[in-house]
């Protein structure tokens, strides 16, 4: 028979192997939906009568991107903390959700079936954004070519050329300014890129953090309390969506969760409209880099050394 110190080892070497034999994924759209996949299966657990800590730990164990949480399932640690701790940021904000749910006496079933379905449109607007940027980037790596075809191009016109650009002063010069440009605009893309795309917390969290603790049944002034400690703080525009929708549920009389829900949706929404308009801006925005650094960078080293290749065999030729 094995003691329970047995078991727990056994589990460590069982998290380490699933952690060694695949990693997470990267991509925001494939990380939002393994997020959204574990959330529904341990909904659908608690739902069936599971403790949560049993559901966490049935799912870690086949899910690789959370199997540090079966040693810490095992070892009695805190649930909270220990999602808190996997990798990435997805993970904690699921663990800000499941604390206000936890604070707030929230059903647990339902709180982590809102949270799966904002994951989900999170992964679909993410796989929108996705698309649309796949062009520019496409774009961006042709672009960032043209001087090392520039160079193949050099190559071709005659030895002239080349040994401009690899026995002169000159053509040293050059090359060092070509490389600079190249890795200056390389940079400079990536910057585009990256803002075309932030990152960020889950859009709408926070009204759906208050949506979750608002359906425990308590006070919201509790509610206010425990999602202004458990989540991260907000935009302003959702900051500003949350007590708009809470005061319209209080003039109406009527639950807030519904709304909050819906709010947050809207959110995640006007999130993905703004992201898609900036990855159409992206194909403009590519055309700073490639003029400035990416063209004299080609012109250095392709049409550079070929004019002198040309001009020093004409004078040979004449003299």
């Amino acid at each position: 028979m094995t003691g329970p110190h047995d078991a727990t080892a056994a589990s460590a070497v069982a998290a380490s192997r699933l952690t060694r034999e695949a990693r997470p994924p990267d991509r925001p759209a494939e990380v939002a939906t393994a997020t959204a996949r574990v959330l529904e299966r341990v909904a659908a657990l608690v739902g069936g009568g599971l403790p949560p800590r049993r559901a966490w730990r049935i799912v870690a164990a086949r899910e690789p991107a959370i199997a540090p949480l079966v040693v810490a399932c095992d070892a009695g640690e805190d649930l909270v903390a220990a999602i808190a701790r996997l990798p990435g940021p997805a993970w904690a904000q699921v663990a800000a959700m499941w604390r206000v749910a936890e604070r707030m006496g929230a059903p647990a079933g339902p709180a982590l079936g809102a949270a799966a379905a904002a994951f989900r449109d999170v992964a679909e607007g993410e796989r929108a954004v996705e698309v649309a940027l796949a062009g520019p980037r496409a774009s961006a790596r042709i672009v960032l070519a043209l001087p090392l075809v520039g160079v193949l191009f050099g190559l071709l016109s005659g030895a002239d050329a080349l040994r401009f650009l690899l026995l002169t002063p000159l053509g040293w010069a050059s090359i060092v300014v070509a490389v600079g440009l190249v890795a200056l605009a390389r940079a400079w893309t990536a910057a585009l890129v990256r803002r075309a795309r932030p990152d960020g917390p889950v859009p709408g969290l926070v009204l759906e953090a208050w949506a979750i603790a608002v359906s425990g049944g308590a006070a919201w002034s509790t509610a206010e309390r425990v999602v202004a400690e458990s989540v991260v703080p907000p935009p302003d525009a959702e900051a500003r969506a949350a007590a708009e929708t809470l005061a319209v549920a209080a003039e109406a009389g009527v639950p807030a969760a519904a709304l909050l829900r819906t709010s947050a949706l809207d959110v995640r929404r006007r999130v993905v409209a703004d992201r898609l308009a900036a990855a159409e801006r992206l194909n403009a925005q590519l055309v700073v880099p490639l003029g400035l650094c990416v063209l004299p960078a080609f012109v250095l080293v392709g049409v550079v050394p070929v004019v002198v290749g040309i001009a020093s065999s004409t004078i040979a030729a004449v003299t």
